[in-house]
């Protein structure tokens, strides 16, 4: 059985409100994690909605403007804290992978070796996530920008015309 949840952690965009934090989106997939745009706040959101670090197995940045990105050092600093020992795989733009450094080393820790880079550029990445494939497009945004889509192999399909 197939487990799919999508965890909001945050809608509010560039300036939070009481009541929203930061972007940030947990989705669970057959036992993978997308953490989608971790803004600042979101290691907190993810207490509040009972995800852990260990939920996670792939970052995926959309750009590097600070509401989709703040969040990165803590969810990095927590993945170290934490022990996780599963691969976390980074996804984000190539050309803002300056940006993508600052925020990985923001401060001192100890590190992890877990989180393997995955820049991306193009027209079109694919990177396999277990059950499905990510697929990477480029988006018109005032930096280069990318948005995600899980891609499921084609299931079985019945056709009544063979069936007949």
């Amino acid at each position: 059985m197939s487990h799919r949840e999508l965890v909001v952690l945050g809608t509010s965009s560039a300036v939070p409100t009481r009541r929203r934090n930061h972007n940030g989106y947990l989705l669970r997939w057959d036992g993978q994690g997308f953490l989608f745009d971790p803004g600042e706040g979101t290691q907190r959101q993810m207490l509040h909605a009972g995800a852990g670090s260990h939920d996670v197995t792939w970052i995926c940045v959309t750009h590097f403007h600070g509401d989709h990105c703040l969040g990165v050092p803590g969810i990095v600093q927590r993945i170290a804290r934490d022990g996780v020992s599963h691969r976390v795989s980074a996804v984000f733009p190539a050309s803002g992978e300056v940006y993508w450094r600052r925020l990985r080393h923001a401060t001192a820790f100890a590190d992890t070796p877990v989180i393997a880079e995955h820049p991306v550029s193009g027209d079109e990445a694919r990177l396999d996530a277990g059950p499905v494939t990510l697929t990477a497009r480029p988006l018109s945004h005032p930096v280069d920008s990318y948005g995600y889509r899980l891609d499921e192999p084609d299931g079985r399909r019945m056709v009544p015309e063979l069936l007949a």
